[in-house]
């Protein structure tokens, strides 16, 4: 392998490994605005755990995660394609599981966090970004836009993961030159935090970013 290769593996495993978390550890470009004396907590109905669109394409580290896992996917791929005895062919064996394992660790990564307790975060444009990057733009794109069609009807991160990797399975199997079975390893890695959240009773979260004042809906303030 030449000194190539090794600078795009090192680039991925740097991009897809790097904890989401410590995004928020860097120096503000721009002056913090002074805190409100008497600022308003975001209220949200507690049985309202839908996914928003809107409000999730506007948080820029998302769109910071949607694009390193897309580049860090594609270096990826290049690595594998170098790797197999046919470059143009789709990576199989132990290719495709050095692969594999090194999408589910950067997923893994994005997951899980520790702040005085574990939470697990839905690492969603994660996942759709690697979509991308390993799919390519067809498969990878009409997956994160199907999924986004149906969040408003969905009941929370967990199942918008679901339908994410049931679109990017079924496209890869679909589509003549598309890669069926990189296709199911990317869609195991994409139902992975589906699966850990269920065998942990815990629910996956969307964002550890804001502090919510739950609302109950009889009005009451408890």
């Amino acid at each position: 392998m030449s000194v190539t290769l090794y600078v795009y593996l090192a680039i991925a495993l740097v991009l897809l490994c790097f904890p989401r978390g410590w995004m928020r550890f860097g120096m503000r470009v721009t002056p913090k605005p002074p805190r409100k004396v008497n600022q308003h907590k975001v209220e949200r109905d507690p049985y309202d755990r839908a996914p928003k669109p809107l409000q999730e394409m506007a948080k820029s580290r998302n769109w910071v995660d949607f694009f390193r896992a897309a580049v860090g996917g594609y270096a990826v791929m290049l690595v594998a394609a170098q790797w197999t005895r046919v470059p143009d062919a789709a990576p199989t064996g132990w290719v495709l599981t050095v692969a594999g394992l090194t999408w589910g660790i950067g997923a893994l990564v994005q997951m899980v966090r520790w702040e005085g307790r574990l939470g697990l975060f839905a690492p969603v444009f994660f996942l759709q970004g690697l979509g991308v990057g390993v799919m390519g733009s067809v498969i990878g794109f009409i997956a994160m836009f199907g999924a986004w069609a149906l969040s408003p009807v969905l009941p929370g991160f967990g199942a918008l993961l679901f339908v994410q990797g049931g679109f990017t399975l079924c496209l890869a199997l679909l589509i003549k030159d598309a890669q069926p079975v990189t296709g199911m390893v990317l869609t195991g890695v994409i139902w992975m935090p589906v699966l850990i959240s269920v065998l942990l009773k815990k629910r996956l979260t969307g964002s550890f970013d804001k502090k919510f004042k739950v609302v109950p809906r009889d009005g009451r303030d408890d």
